[in-house]
């Protein structure tokens, strides 16, 4: 008898389905803890994209943090502030409906730019007429050899004093690290928003001639540290305080490599980033799903608008100090000696690069909320004190990325042999594969990651062990034997369905308020009454 006319006989028991990695925390975003017009938009596009809010929040707070780059930083102590810039990275699988999402958020930047763009298109053609003439006069000088070094040294200072005088950029996407130099040296400022995380890459080397990495923007415009950068054959640029906010977006393998990539980890840029790693809400959405009201989009876009306009308004000024007043103040020292510090050690024990920054995280989010709280109610954000309620729901949302950065860390650079099983699983739900001997799954399976038939069979003994697979080995004539595969049947029941299967015993996100830290007693109430603004 031959495999093929082999009758199985009644499937084995399956092991207890268990996640081939840790699953991701379960915890909702605390959307409460964003202004009003920001929270409804967020919750808006959630419904109509059938999505997490945590995805649309995540995008969010990066596209507003760049609305106040240059403007303001944040005071922890008089030696210590840190400015609004927000680095963020949402990882999802591609069917997750990044790109909708992203969209939405990164829209008004893109109308702004093209209108401001518009309406200034005849000053900026005179100012770089004006400017061109200045150089001209400064070069005539030279080469009919004056000797008035004080008069051409006079045209060029005030060339250079012009600054950008051309269009001007807010949102780029795909981008090389030279590009993304000159464009930071004739804007300061920039929103780096793209679905495609991938473009990281180019920074790690990966199209650069000798393929050497080239992170330095990205480090320094996350602190507004000055930068330099010196070519032999192009002029020296000279950036003295870059600002940069990122908002990206990419699949969960991109995260992998990158994680696993000390070119990325050793630099310290992966400690700049908040994590989100969504709930998904494949197999649930609803096409009829509710449309984001328009008089929530059109508050949205008029405050996008209107914080815009304020801060092209503004100009290269000196960024302003933003304080805490005296309860918050207390409260962000408590927060930070009684628990912030003590988690480094156990908390942040797999990723104390990304914990040691916590803190300035948290300043980073109280500066973004609280300048927004204070154009809504029409105020100078340096006027006005940070208070505790800020405080509140800086951490509330700080602490929702703790618990993201602190998954990511931990799945990152996953054993291989976990790779290959997800794989496999992958294929089998793709192509419905119920049961069949070892060596046609084989055939149905093949990959590239599979270079070998012992591969995929460890893989399959591998999902065996985690309960998605049974295998029976069995005689099948001329004293001969093979092994047939039972695929649990679990496996093409609903994701969701499958995930609240594989944590009986799920990790709980304590909040807050869970965790009695002694001297937060101000911000422990707010936590418990929900008053978060």
């Amino acid at each position: 008898m031959s495999e093929k006319d082999h009758i199985p006989s009644l499937p084995p028991e399956f092991n207890p389905i268990m996640p081939l990695r840790e699953d991701s925390p379960q915890r909702n975003f605390p959307t409460k803890a964003l202004p009003p017009i920001f929270r409804e938009m967020v919750t808006g596009i959630a419904e109509t994209t059938g999505t997490d809010t945590a995805m649309a929040a995540t995008s969010m707070l990066s596209a507003i943090s760049y609305c106040f780059t240059g403007m303001y930083r944040m005071q922890g102590k008089p030696d210590h502030s840190e400015p609004p810039m927000i680095y963020s990275f949402i990882v999802a699988e591609p069917s997750e409906r990044k790109s909708p999402v992203v969209k939405f958020i990164k829209k008004p930047f893109v109308d702004f730019e093209m209108q401001y763009n518009l309406e200034h298109a005849e000053a900026f053609h005179k100012a770089e007429a004006v400017k061109k003439k200045l150089l001209l006069e400064a070069d005539k000088l030279e080469k009919e050899g004056s000797k008035d070094v004080n008069q051409i040294a006079k045209l060029r200072t005030q060339a250079e004093q012009m600054g950008t005088v051309g269009r001007r950029r807010i949102a780029v996407d795909d981008i090389t690290p030279e590009s993304l130099i000159q464009l930071m040296g004739r804007n300061r400022s920039l929103l780096m928003i793209s679905d495609e995380a991938g473009m990281l890459g180019n920074f790690a080397g990966r199209y650069s001639n000798n393929s050497m990495p080239n992170m330095d923007m990205l480090l320094k415009a996350w602190s507004g540290e000055s930068f330099f950068c010196d070519r032999a054959t192009k002029e020296t640029i000279q950036i003295p305080t870059p600002c940069l906010s990122i908002s990206l977006a990419g699949q969960p393998y991109l995260w992998d490599n990158m994680v696993s990539n000390p070119v990325f980890r050793n630099s310290g840029l992966l400690a700049r980033f908040f994590y989100c790693f969504p709930k998904s809400k494949v197999g649930t959405r609803r096409y009829d799903s509710k449309a984001i009201a328009p008089a929530v989009v059109d508050s949205y876009n008029k405050l996008i608008n209107i914080l815009l306009t304020r801060k092209f308004n503004a100009g290269d000024t000196e960024e302003k100090f933003l304080k805490f007043d005296e309860t918050a103040q207390q409260n962000f020292i408590d927060y930070y000696n009684q628990y912030i510090e003590k988690i480094q050690l156990t908390e942040f024990a797999n990723c104390k690069d990304w914990g040691g920054k916590y803190h300035g995280q948290i300043l980073r989010l109280c500066c973004v909320i609280h300048c927004v709280k204070c154009v809504l109610k029409n105020e100078n954000p340096e006027n006005v004190l940070v208070g505790a309620d800020t405080l509140c729901n800086a951490i509330n949302i700080a602490d929702y990325y703790k618990e993201q950065a602190i998954y990511a860390f931990s799945i990152g650079g996953v054993d291989q042999e976990i790779l290959k099983a997800e794989k496999a699983l992958e294929i089998i739900r793709a192509k419905q594969i119920k049961e069949g001997f070892q060596s046609a799954l084989l055939k149905k399976c093949r990959n590239k990651i599979f270079a070998e038939s012992d591969d995929f069979y460890k893989a399959l003994k591998l999902l065996e062990e985690y309960g998605y697979v049974a295998l029976d080995e069995r005689e099948t004539g001329n004293h001969k034997s093979a092994v047939y595969v039972y695929v649990n049947p679990k496996v093409f029941e609903n994701r969701l369905m499958i995930a609240d299967l594989v944590s009986e015993s799920p990790r709980q996100s304590a909040c807050i308020c869970d965790r009695p830290v002694q001297g937060l007693s101000y911000i422990l109430w707010r936590y418990n009454r929900h008053s978060l603004l």
